[in-house]
């Protein structure tokens, strides 16, 4: 299979996390696998031929449209709608996370016909062990599964999404997740940062027998879940302050073993 990784950043994020986590991918993973990336008002120094940057300016239109009309909305900035004193809340800042949404569809339309696996990777990992090519493979979605994703209780972890590029509904996920945002349907979810819509276009696919989707999480599990699947064995999440720390802790990939059956836990440990 050929892989494509997509990722954003702005600059404080090259600065702080993204320039690491492009260098660890050039350095950890399988030398097949390219990379695009978005950088937001940032020159990326990284020159690499694996690697193309894209400006965001010139590349997602859509994304600008988007930005324009809701940069002075309230509730697309991080504002509570049922509680208005709640001004700096992710579950309500899909303006902030526009730049994630309309860099995968774009990257889906761009890797469409050249890759059979578009992956989504947050900037804010690190690649700490060898991933062999193998693996990619075994946790990409295949057949008529359109997207491989992080599933836990609630909606899903998006750090890490592998997307089947030759799923024929592909081209359809990608509008319908634009379409979300630049309509504005955004704001009659209960919550509109990217990884709630996207576990609504999951139900809604999956409801209609549109598409199946592989899940790489578990139910049982919550909170910081990316290191607890099977990518944590070569990839960190540095999630909030562990950004600063420079790695996830121990308690992260432990605090939800205690609730489990003595059978589940072994099968979650790595």
């Amino acid at each position: 299979m050929k892989h494509c990784v997509v990722t954003t950043f702005h600059e404080a994020g090259y600065q702080q996390y993204g320039k690491r986590c492009i260098k660890s991918l050039l350095e950890k993973w399988p030398d097949t696998v390219s990379m695009l990336v978005y950088p937001e008002n940032v020159s990326v120094d990284l020159f690499e031929a694996r690697v193309q940057a894209l400006d965001p300016l010139e590349c997602l239109p859509k994304l600008q449209k988007f930005k324009l009309s809701n940069r002075d909305n309230p509730f697309a900035n991080g504002t509570n709608p049922i509680i208005t004193k709640q001004t700096k809340n992710f579950r309500w800042d899909a303006y902030r996370f526009s730049n994630k949404v309309f860099a995968v569809t774009d990257a889906i339309r761009r890797c469409k016909g050249d890759f059979d696996q578009l992956i989504w990777l947050d900037a804010d990992t690190v690649t700490h062990t060898q991933i062999p090519e193998k693996f990619l493979n075994k946790i990409a979605p295949k057949n008529g599964q359109l997207a491989a994703y992080l599933n836990r209780r609630g909606y899903p972890e998006c750090g890490w999404v592998g997307y089947n590029l030759k799923h024929p509904e592909i081209l359809n996920f990608a509008d319908r997740f634009e379409q979300i945002y630049l309509s504005g349907e955004f704001l009659t979810y209960k919550e509109n940062h990217d990884s709630y819509i996207f576990w609504e276009i999951v139900q809604e696919m999956e409801r209609t027998n549109t598409a199946k989707f592989k899940e790489l999480g578990s139910k049982w599990r919550s909170g910081h879940i990316f290191i607890r699947s099977a990518l944590g064995k070569y990839i960190d999440h540095l999630k909030g302050d562990r950004k600063i720390e420079g790695r996830s802790r121990e308690r992260d990939a432990l605090s939800f073993m205690h609730k489990l059956p003595r059978f589940l836990q072994q099968n979650f440990s790595r």
